[in-house]
């Protein structure tokens, strides 16, 4: 008898579905004979009549899955998944169905604005374009030192633009927000083996241990990596194992969890370490021949990491991390998991390189089911390409010299003590005036106009950092725009993607193809040369030119109709580096960090105990601050669907905990912060007693609190014929805000990341999240 998989019967089901449901509901329109479309199609309530669709790439959060955009009379009226893309196979979250609230969101912004007042009073006039291209051109060219103009943008991997026009400028200045979160994962897996980041093979594991990681509410390749993750765990049967600081979606799903101290990730994984080492349950094989230690010398270093002395530490039972120990080494094929949280400390880079360690030492890495290496094309870019000004003290801070990933948390501290002077600062996608820390010291940098003399921001939204500028440049949303997108793939296969326009660009809004070209070209010289592209399309192919695959389909035609290209052919290439080596000096994955040994930093995997979080007194909690599945930072915060989802944020904590210090569940409580010198100190929320978190923790949602970004954002009602919305932006639901009156600081919630101050990781230079001690009392 045929067995039959679980994605194939889901497939069996969804398809069936899908022919009750068109019967059902249209009657006689569907007809027997009517041949299904692949991914199904959208129609029109009242007529039937299908609408028009076209392929793209959604941006509401990094996954980059392949979405379909359904439009009737011009409007977009539903996105849909790309059942062709390789990563997300034609499912969608909430984030990327709500896009349409980010096209249609009545206080965008749709012609350019000059500041009428002062710097965040939210004061403006329009303007021309013409107006506003000759300003923003004779600001840029009139800086006289090359590395004064400062571009902020979101994701520079994402971005390119904005680095081709900052290096184009001759400035090195080219920052990106991305590292906030995952800079200590990404630099501590670059000096481990070579290259930034990984992709473990959940699919096809066993034995999938987690440390922190939340998939299944938010992960970099999110809904392709839960995919992926939900066939191991049922097809596979893989067993799965949290070790976190409170309950989540994904540990909810788990085998075993575990509550985890904060901090102490990077010793529960070497405390597994010594285990495998000491039992002889290691790859001797393995170890030998891609390491660059020996089996001897590197249990000789684990010999300190006693279980006991985790269990101490840790709260894990050293019999529990005996056994989880001798579990993973002995199942197979296995992997790790932690996204970024492990990482979110300033022990962080060491601690990923522990969780690492467990792969590298039991041979799963890159293996079928194992931990995988990042898979993905490169892009190239257009000739002729601008060449890399150099290092700069925001770019490569020297104190922290290992930080490739970029220093973004203490940006403003730097431009405050003027260790950078900025002539102009072109914010683009990056709100800093709401995904930092020490948001107070941002908006001091942002407001002093000796500091920022000239600020302009591109972006389709009045936001927090928006509202400090001088001029707006009104930006196309991303479904409105062009671009490539290449992600590691979850199918361990790589792929490309376009974004394309779903809908034309509204009103005076311009992609940021469009405004970095005109602005290149008024500033004329040596800039303009990098940017003489009579079409996007131009653009465009001269970043795929390099993927030979691609091109001989049809390039960018090709992908204008499917949306999404890879080799049909392809397979896993697992054990790559058999051939090749990893992409270190040696050759070998590097055990031993010779880079970090030559900055002072102990070279192997190691563990040094938090300050400060391992003598906390009664009433002082760690604060930790968590993605949910309906929010992303502040990427999603004007999307009505999701903040009617997620739109207050009460502080977590354990019954007994708040018990003891005399608060009840709803209590309205405030947070203060013991030390760090970030400006804003406390907050004032309510409580959520759970019995999902660790007693000595306190957590919040980020995502909400937005004191900006307009009303939908701030939880107001919007009428549908408000004289000041565009036609072609008013909603009949903006009137329906039901939540506006709900939860303390009722309808938008509190942003907890203004009581963090910007504290790193010294090696890997991404913030400390995980740490930051507050005292909590009831008010």
């Amino acid at each position: 008898m045929q067995m039959i998989s679980r994605r194939d019967f889901l497939k069996l089901g969804a398809a069936s579905t899908a022919v009750l449901a068109i019967e059902s509901q249209f009657g006689a329109i569907a007809h027997a004979a009517e041949q299904l479309v692949e991914g199904g199609r959208s129609v029109n309530r009242t007529s039937g009549l299908p609408r028009s669709f076209l392929p793209s790439t959604c941006t509401q959060c990094p996954a980059g899955c392949g979405i379909i955009g359904y439009v009737e009379e011009s409007r977009l009226v539903k996105i849909g998944g790309n059942t062709k893309h390789i990563s997300n196979q034609g499912a969608l979250c909430a984030r990327g169905q709500a896009g349409i609230n980010a096209l249609y969101d009545p206080n965008r912004i749709l012609k350019p604005l000059k500041r009428a007042g002062s710097r965040g009073s939210g004061e403006w006039t329009e303007i021309s374009w013409e107006e506003a291209l000759t300003e923003v051109s004779g600001r840029i060219g009139g800086i006289a030192n090359r590395n004064e103009f400062v571009m902020l943008t979101d994701d520079l991997g994402r971005d390119d633009l904005a680095r081709r026009f900052t290096w184009a400028l001759g400035s090195g200045n080219a920052l990106e927000g991305t590292g906030v979160y995952n800079a200590n994962k990404l630099v501590a897996t670059q000096l481990t083996w070579g290259r930034a980041g990984d992709m473990p093979d959940v699919s096809s594991s066993k034995y999938i241990l987690s440390f922190g990681a939340n998939p299944m509410e938010n992960h970099t390749e999110f809904v392709g990596f839960v995919r992926r993750l939900v066939d191991g765990m049922q097809d596979n049967q893989a067993k799965v194992v949290v070790f976190d600081v409170r309950l989540t979606n994904t540990s909810a799903k788990s085998n075993e969890l575990y509550y985890t101290a904060p901090g102490t990730y990077g010793l529960l994984a070497l405390s597994m370490a010594q285990v495998i080492m000491q039992e002889g349950l290691y790859d001797a094989t393995f170890i030998d021949r891609w390491t660059n230690v020996s089996a001897a010398d590197l249990t000789r270093h684990l010999a300190q990491y006693t279980p006991e002395r985790a269990e101490a530490e840790t709260g894990v039972s050293a019999s529990v991390i005996r056994r989880i120990a001798a579990e993973f080494a002995t199942t197979k094929p296995a992997t790790t998991l932690t996204d970024s949280m492990a990482s979110s400390y300033s022990n962080g880079v060491q601690a990923e390189r522990a969780v690492m360690l467990l792969n590298i030492i039991t041979g799963n890495v890159d293996t079928r089911g194992g931990y995988c290496l990042p898979r993905e094309y490169t892009l190239a870019e257009p000739a002729p390409a601008p060449a890399y000004p150099g290092a700069t003290v925001l770019s490569n801070p020297p104190a922290n010299p290992l930080a490739s990933q970029q220093v973004i948390s203490r940006t403003m501290e730097a431009i405050q003590k003027r260790e950078q002077n900025v002539g102009v600062l072109m914010s683009h996608r990056y709100n800093i005036a709401y995904s930092n820390p020490d948001l107070g010291t941002v908006q001091d940098v942002l407001k002093d106009e000796t500091l920022v003399p000239f600020h302009v921001a591109v972006t389709p939204y009045e936001t927090e950092t928006a509202i400090y500028a001088d001029i707006i440049l009104p930006e196309a949303t991303y479904l409105e725009d062009w671009d490539i997108e290449v992600r590691p793939s979850p199918e361990q296969v790589p792929f490309v993607s376009l974004r394309q326009p779903v809908v034309p660009a509204l009103k005076e809004s311009k992609t940021f193809f469009d405004i970095t070209r005109e602005l290149a070209n008024r500033i004329g010289g040596s800039v303009a040369q990098y940017f003489a592209f009579k079409r996007v399309d131009d653009y465009l192919k001269g970043r795929i030119a390099g993927i030979g695959g691609l091109v001989g389909a049809g390039g960018i035609d090709y992908l204008k109709q499917h949306g999404v290209w890879y080799e049909p052919t392809s397979r896993p290439d697992y054990g790559s580096y058999a051939s090749t080596g990893f992409a270190t000096p040696s050759g070998r994955i590097e055990v031993y960090s010779s880079r970090m040994a030559q900055h002072g930093y102990d070279p192997l995997p190691s563990y040094e105990a938090i300050a400060g979080l391992g003598n906390l007194h009664e009433n002082d909690m760690v604060l930790t601050i968590f993605d949910t599945a309906a929010q992303f930072d502040s990427r999603t915060g004007n999307c009505m669907w999701l903040n009617e989802i997620e739109h207050n944020n009460p502080v977590w904590m354990n019954p007994e905990t708040a018990h003891a210090l005399g608060i009840e569940e709803g209590d309205h409580i405030k947070l203060t912060r013991k030390d760090g010198e970030a400006k804003i100190r406390s907050l004032e929320s309510t409580a959520y007693l759970t019995e999902g978190i660790h007693p000595k923790v306190v957590a919040m949602a980020n995502g909400v609190g937005h004191t900006a970004y307009g009303a939908i954002a701030q939880g107001e009602k919007i009428p549908y014929d408000d004289p000041e919305i565009p036609v072609e932006l008013r909603d009949p639901n903006t009137k329906l805000v039901w939540w506006e009156h709900h939860g303390f600081n009722p309808g938008h919630g509190v942003n907890a990341k203004q009581i963090v101050p910007a504290l790193v990781d010294p090696v890997g230079g991404g913030q400390a999240w995980g740490e930051v001690v507050v005292t909590v009392a009831k008010i």
